[in-house]
């Protein structure tokens, strides 16, 4: 069974624990599929992008006493989904993501496997691992000679990203989907105690004099960083050296961001993150459970230097079972819960080809759901004083997906040209002349904006201002 707009934005909201009265500020606009799936997508876009808008009006309510209403339209929301997509610097050919080796592959025994080697790290270890030659071809020839469980293992054994293809069923039998039963959209937890902090004065943004250290890559994460900075907050993007991101990427996450590059492995790159923790008000991680851990500066060591702290962290399979250690992109969550077999068998793909969403939704649904969750988390903080953590995962927005229901939607058009441009806006920085997809939550006091353009990942010095 579906849901509508209005039912499926209220569960994620209770799931936020937000003020019951407020969505009577929320305004939607437009229906329809958003983009041709047989998920509700741009429904999904619709509801976590109005989550984290509603959460910046709670919080300018909180410290002004005036209310405002928050409006989304799928069709913008759908578009802003795709985000990555569509950003471009004026004059240059767009970077193209996946690397030819990325995709899906059917093996010996006739299912299909997923292998994600966007990054060069992953590439070399994908090509040792199955000692294939570095073409499409070459991975097939490897993968001829196996079943998909045996390439899966091997992926598992040598951490790399991937994964077989499944049903549902099989994803729901299988021990790491069973570990997900029960999750939550969304998890916030009081986990320390301490004063409540006050909020700055005379604020003109709703979190102007909030501090966000975002130590996040690819999508998800660094979403929820941006959108916060659209709201007011200081967002100070912190990456190690050795790991460079795609130049969309950068682009698409940085608006609004602040860039530097930080080795917490020296001793002074270590007592420099120290600092920035200690004046930190939120922290968005998008590590492994426990990887942070061994270097000092885990969840549990963050609360110790700054017991007023709001943690968001974000993983791809959730926090228990056998895969919460486990490497993971949106488009293998798709690959291995059955999403994409659902959306093949749909279009009646040969051989039980995968059809993927026709965007990161999980990705982009985690974002912002982890900010709304993040500005939840901080207001409670100022009324109720204590730490906060918040845990969000893509396998869990992958369930609220399916949560919504399937529709009748794979003949559903395309957004036209005209459709995307009109929600286009100009920015100009480092990069030159910039166009990307402005946000769809349209707050009537505050509308969210980006002050600072997208700057190169090692642009600014690892301080605050």
């Amino acid at each position: 069974m579906t849901q509508t707009t209005e039912t499926a934005f209220a569960s994620v909201w209770s799931a936020l624990g937000g003020d019951p009265a407020a969505p009577e500020t929320v305004r939607f606009t437009g229906d329809g599929p958003g983009l041709p799936s047989i998920y509700q997508v741009g429904l999904a876009a619709q509801v976590s992008e109005a989550a984290a808008g509603l959460a910046a009006a709670e919080i300018w309510k909180a410290r002004t006493g005036a209310r405002q209403t928050v409006s989304v339209d799928r069709e913008a929301a759908s578009i802003g989904f795709r985000s990555e997509r569509h950003v471009y610097i004026v004059g240059q050919e767009p970077e193209y993501l996946w690397d030819d080796i990325s995709g899906h592959y059917r093996c010996g025994d006739g299912r299909w496997v997923q292998l994600h080697c966007n990054y060069p790290h992953h590439l070399a270890g994908a090509t040792a691992a199955f000692k294939a030659q570095y073409s499409r071809a070459g991975m097939q020839k490897a993968l001829d000679a196996m079943t998909a469980d045996q390439a899966e293992q091997l992926l598992i054994d040598h951490e790399l990203p991937g994964g077989k293809l499944r049903t549902t069923a099989e994803w729901r039998a299988h021990p790491a989907g069973k570990a997900l039963d029960g999750a939550p959209v969304v998890d916030l937890a009081r986990i320390g105690a301490g004063p409540a902090r006050p909020w700055s004065a005379d604020p003109k943004r709703p979190l102007d004099g909030i501090r966000v250290l975002d130590m996040t890559r690819v999508i998800a994460g660094p979403v929820c960083g941006r959108t916060l900075a659209a709201f007011g907050a200081d967002v100070l993007r912190l990456t190690p050296p050795r790991y460079p991101d795609r130049g969309p990427l950068v682009l698409d996450g940085g608006a609004g961001k602040r860039n530097a590059l930080l080795n917490v492995k020296t001793p002074e790159g270590l007592a420099t993150f120290r600092e920035l923790a200690a004046g930190a008000d939120i922290i968005v991680q998008g590590y492994r459970p426990g990887a942070l851990d061994a270097a000092g500066i885990g969840p549990d060591a963050l609360f110790a230097i700054n017991p007023g702290l709001v943690s968001v962290q974000l993983c791809a399979f959730g926090y228990q079972g056998p895969w919460a250690n486990r490497r993971g992109f949106d488009s293998i969550v798709q690959t291995v819960s059955g999403i994409a077999e659902a959306g093949g068998r749909a279009a009646g793909l040969a051989d039980g080809a995968p059809k993927s969403l026709p965007a990161q939704a999980l990705d982009h649904g985690s974002g912002y759901l982890m900010a709304a969750a993040a500005m939840t988390a901080l207001l409670k903080q100022r009324q109720a004083g204590g730490a906060w953590r918040v845990r969000t995962a893509l396998a869990w927005t992958g369930r609220w997906l399916e949560s919504l229901g399937r529709i009748d939607g794979l003949g559903a058009p395309e957004p036209s040209p005209e459709a995307i441009e009109a929600h286009m806006i100009d920015e100009h920085g480092p990069f030159g002349h910039l166009r990307r997809i402005g946000l769809a939550a349209d707050l009537s006091a505050t509308p969210g904006a980006w002050t600072l353009p997208a700057a190169p990942l090692s642009a600014h010095a690892p301080v605050w201002r």
